[in-house]
């Protein structure tokens, strides 16, 4: 087959006119690959294990405030420790992008729900990760008024996040990874 100098260009031509993708799909992208676990399968059996543990045992309780990761790796879950540790790594770098990106901390202060749901981030996330990010209340008070009856009636992936940024030391890190950046 012949190459055609004027495909090439014409393709280089339609390739320009694509707009980028957006950063959050090119950061999520980078680690999923960066780390195969990332994918891990989450199921009701490891969070109902991981509440289980947290309201009996205290000791356990007050390891994961202090450091959700490693009390849930050294309770024997691996697959959720792993799992906890990719949200947290993205829970970081979005709130490295709201200090560093002007434009998307203007639209997060006007619009928070929608700047979220940009994100990947479950709406049930949106008021535990503003509070931990310590947003002014006047940004907290444009979410609406959500009541959740039992959390088993919101996704995995919520019930998850909420736990994480219900540590203190998650809160401390991305309240950190902000100021930092």
């Amino acid at each position: 087959m012949p190459v055609n100098p004027h495909d090439d260009a014409r393709l280089v031509h339609l390739l320009q006119l694509l707009r980028p993708a957006p950063h959050d799909w090119i950061t999520r992208a980078q680690r999923i690959s960066e780390s195969p676990t990332a994918a891990t399968t989450l199921t009701d059996r490891d969070l109902a294990e991981l509440g289980h543990e947290l309201e009996v045992d205290p000791a356990f309780r007050q390891r994961f405030d202090a450091d959700p990761v490693a009390a849930v790796e050294a309770a024997g879950m691996q697959e959720l420790a792993s799992r906890l540790d990719q949200e947290l790594r993205e829970l970081v770098a979005l709130a490295e992008r709201i200090a560093n990106d002007n434009v998307y901390r203007s639209e997060l202060d006007a619009d928070p729900v929608n700047a979220l749901a940009a994100t990947d981030l479950p709406a049930a996330t949106a008021e535990p990760l503003l509070r931990a990010l310590a947003v002014p209340d006047d940004v907290l008070a444009k979410l609406p008024d959500v009541v959740a009856h039992h959390h088993e009636e919101q996704p995995l992936r919520a019930r998850l996040l909420i736990l994480l940024l219900g540590s203190s030391a998650v809160a401390e890190k991305i309240r950190s990874a902000a100021r930092r950046a």
